[in-house]
């Protein structure tokens, strides 16, 4: 009886009803759910299931048969349906997506849970992830991520998480034209970019005069600074090309590339340049049509598909691990960790060569001999 009652109140009060809101879904009175709750009686065998649709969890659950072992059970169901994913597949993403979320009817609290399907639903809410974007259901997941944000700032202690949670509901308010709410998140954001953990790690680090592990800070804070700055250059490139300032696009993706030229004079690096925000040589490629160059666009492609291929060469058992490619003194000890496939890497490949702004190249030469440089490159693998 205590136990029940127990869940209750802490399913309520996750979902901040009152013992009125849950009385009136149920159809009973505010005293039954206060009865329950002070474990002066229990609800009858006819209300149980109802409960637990209302709840939307599992009768197991409101009995407290479940949640001794959460954690792993969470981490066994992420880890099952990140198998389903793979790249180019946009349905592959949606099974991912319903595959996490008939796991939060178990686990409707468990920030870890609500985390990941709060990162898959922002993928496929907003309108410029292209293949990803369902116009059918982007509004009903859009909804359903920002209930999820909501409910992460209202459970989680984790302060990277709550960010992120602030962020989510900025980007899902401002593609959806709430911009007073976009607004308001965007100024619970710090406006200097010191304020990070690696950043302060490496301040204590440093003062307990252990070099060796504030180096790895520093290299992780800057891995990341650099993760960042190519997502502003892409956005500012994007910014200065749709206002038709297309010389000026050019420019901003050549200086960026030319930075990390600087950074990695080997011309092989983590892929900075291809971020979640786009790819800088396709843009830099597309800027470049825009002003009439097409030998420098077709150069920009040519440049891209190079450091894929060469990124190939350096795969292991078919993987190549982010750290192997960080080979420059400012970032050579990252603890950021991540891998790609050549497989991945052959899909992405093939998808920017038939990506529609580059329609203009692909009637030339040039352009022919790249595709037929990358069949053979790929074919002589398989």
């Amino acid at each position: 009886m205590e136990t029940i009652g127990k869940n209750v109140k802490r399913l309520r009060g996750e979902r901040k009803w009152t013992q009125e809101e849950l009385a009136e879904r149920l159809n009973v009175s505010a005293q039954a759910i206060s009865k329950w709750e002070n474990g002066n009686g229990l609800p009858d065998i006819s209300q149980v299931v109802p409960l637990a649709n209302v709840f939307g969890v599992s009768t197991d659950v409101l009995f407290g048969l479940e949640g001794t072992d959460e954690s792993d059970r969470v981490k066994e169901m992420i880890r099952d349906a990140c198998a389903l994913l793979e790249y180019g597949k946009p349905d592959a993403h949606f099974r991912f997506y319903d595959r996490l979320t008939a796991g939060l009817k178990n686990y409707p609290s468990n920030c870890v849970l609500l985390n990941a399907c709060m990162e898959c639903g922002l993928s496929l809410s907003l309108p410029e992830n292209g293949d990803l974007y369902d116009p059918e259901r982007a509004p009903e997941i859009a909804d359903e991520t920002v209930r999820q944000a909501k409910l992460l700032l209202a459970c989680s202690k984790e302060p990277s998480v709550i960010m992120r949670a602030h962020q989510v509901l900025l980007l899902l308010y401002a593609s959806r034209g709430n911009y007073g709410l976009a607004f308001a998140e965007a100024q619970k954001f710090p406006e200097r970019t010191d304020f990070t953990l690696f950043s302060n790690l490496e301040r204590v680090y440093a003062a307990q005069g252990d070099a060796a592990y504030a180096r790895v800070c520093l290299c992780s804070e800057i891995d990341y600074v650099l993760q960042s700055l190519a997502d502003s250059v892409i956005r500012m490139g994007k910014a200065c090309y749709g206002s038709g300032r297309y010389a000026e696009a050019v420019a901003v993706y050549e200086t960026f590339l030319k930075m990390l030229d600087a950074a990695f004079p080997d011309g092989v690096h983590p892929p900075y340049q291809d971020f979640d925000s786009g790819d800088c040589f396709l843009l830099l490629a597309q800027a470049y049509l825009a002003v009439g160059d097409a030998a420098h666009a077709m150069e920009s492609v040519e440049r891209d598909v190079s450091y894929d291929l060469r990124l190939v060469g350096y795969c292991a058992d078919g993987t190549v691990e982010r750290k192997a490619l960080a080979d420059s003194p400012l970032v050579r000890e990252t603890a950021v960790r991540s891998t790609l496939s050549v497989a991945v890497i052959e899909k992405k490949v093939r998808t920017k060569l038939s990506s529609e702004p580059l329609e203009p190249l692909r009637q030339t030469e040039r352009f022919g001999e790249l595709c037929a440089r990358v069949d053979a490159f790929f074919g002589s693998r398989a």
